[in-house]
C-alpha cells in the first residue's frame, strides 16, 4: 500500500506501527492511460444515466475526476446531497443500497476508460445482498458457471465473525475483470484499486452490526495498493466513532469528495427484486475505538496485514 493509505489505516488502527515496505511503494500513485476528464468526455452516452429527458451533460461528473485523482490515494464518496438512503429486499431485512451501486458503475466505467484493467480493481461490501444486487444490475455470472445464479440469501453477522481467509474462488462473482466480494471474504488478498460500498444510509444515522467490527473496517482500508475509494453517507457512518475518526483523517487530508446533487440522475428505477424500505429503525449504539498497540497481540489479521 501507498504512503497515503498506510497513513490513514496507522492512524486509524495501527498506531504507527504499520510501515511501507519500501520509499518506492510509498510514493506510488495510481497512473493512467487516459485522463479521467478526457475519458468522461468519451464515455458512450448508455455509460451514464441521465435524467428523463435530459442528456449526458446535464449530469455533473466533475466530482468523478477529484475521485480519481492520482494524488488522492485514499477517498470517500459522500452520497449524503443525493439522499441516496438504503433499501430493504421485499419481505425480508437484508440491505443494500441502489444509489451507491450507481456511483459504483459510473466509477468501473470511468476508470477501465482511463486504461485501468479490471483485473486490477477489486469491488467489496461489508452485505451479500448489495453484491447480489450488482449481480442483477450488471448480469454478472459466476466465475464457476455459465448463467447467472444469485448469492444465497444473508442476514446481519452471517460472514464469518472470525474472518477467516477461507477459499471461496468457486462465489468469485466477475464483471469486466473486476472481482466482487465481501470484505470477510477478502482478507488476505488485494488490488491496485479498492471500491468498498458501506450500504448504510438512513435518517436514524443506524449503522447495523456489520459495521460494529473494527476487524472488518480494517480489512477493507487495507486491501488497496494504489487506490482507495469507499462510497457511502458520511452522516450516517459518523455514528461508529471508529468510522467518524476515519472520516476525519480523511476531510483533514481532503479526501471527502461529495457527489453534488446533479452528480447522478436521481429518477428512481422500479425495483426488480426489492422494494424501498424506511430507514432502519434500530438504536445504533456507539462503538468504542480500539487502537494502538494492544491491536497487534493475538490478532492474526492484524499480523497478517503487517506482515504484507
Amino acid at each position: 500500500m501507498n504512503a497515503d493509505i498506510q497513513r490513514l489505516a496507522n492512524n486509524l488502527i495501527y498506531d504507527g506501527h504499520l510501515r511501507c515496505g519500501s520509499l518506492k511503494v510509498a510514493n506510488q500513485r495510481i497512473r493512467y492511460t487516459t485522463d479521467p476528464a478526457i475519458a468522461i468526455q468519451n464515455l458512450p452516452p448508455n455509460e451514464v444515466e441521465s435524467p428523463p429527458g435530459e442528456t449526458k451533460a446535464a449530469v455533473d461528473l466533475s466530482w468523478v475526476v477529484d475521485v480519481l485523482d492520482p494524488a488522492r490515494g485514499a477517498v470517500f464518496v459522500d452520497t449524503d446531497k443525493l439522499q441516496g438512503h438504503e433499501s430493504r429486499s421485499e419481505g425480508s431485512d437484508l440491505v443494500y443500497n441502489a444509489t451507491e451501486i450507481r456511483i459504483i458503475k459510473v466509477l468501473t466505467s470511468v476508470l477501465q476508460a482511463c486504461g485501468i484493467e479490471g483485473r486490477n480493481v477489486g469491488m467489496l461490501s461489508p452485505y451479500r445482498t448489495q453484491l447480489r444486487q450488482l449481480e442483477i444490475e450488471y448480469g454478472i455470472r459466476l466465475e464457476s458457471g455459465d448463467i447467472a445464479q444469485p448469492l444465497a440469501a444473508d442476514e446481519e453477522g452471517s460472514e464469518d465473525p472470525a474472518l477467516t481467509n477461507a477459499d471461496h474462488a468457486n462465489d468469485t462473482m466477475v464483471y469486466n475483470g473486476i472481482e466482487m466480494h465481501t470484505i470477510d471474504r477478502y482478507q488476505g488478498r488485494d488490488a491496485d484499486v479498492i471500491i468498498v460500498s458501506w450500504v448504510r444510509s438512513n435518517s436514524h444515522q443506524a449503522i447495523g452490526e456489520l459495521l460494529r467490527d473494527w476487524r472488518r473496517i480494517n480489512v477493507a482500508i487495507t486491501r488497496a495498493r494504489l487506490k482507495l475509494i469507499m462510497v457511502g453517507s458520511r452522516s450516517t457512518l459518523q455514528r461508529s466513532p471508529l468510522l467518524a475518526a476515519m472520516l476525519n483523517i480523511l476531510a483533514a487530508n481532503n479526501g471527502i469528495i461529495q457527489v453534488p446533487s446533479k452528480g447522478m440522475a436521481l429518477a428512481k428505477r422500479p425495483s426488480r427484486n426489492g422494494s424501498s424500505a424506511s430507514a432502519s429503525s434500530e438504536a445504533s449504539k456507539p462503538v468504542a475505538k480500539t487502537a494502538g498497540s494492544a491491536l497487534l497481540k493475538n490478532r492474526p489479521i492484524t499480523s497478517n496485514i503487517i506482515a504484507e
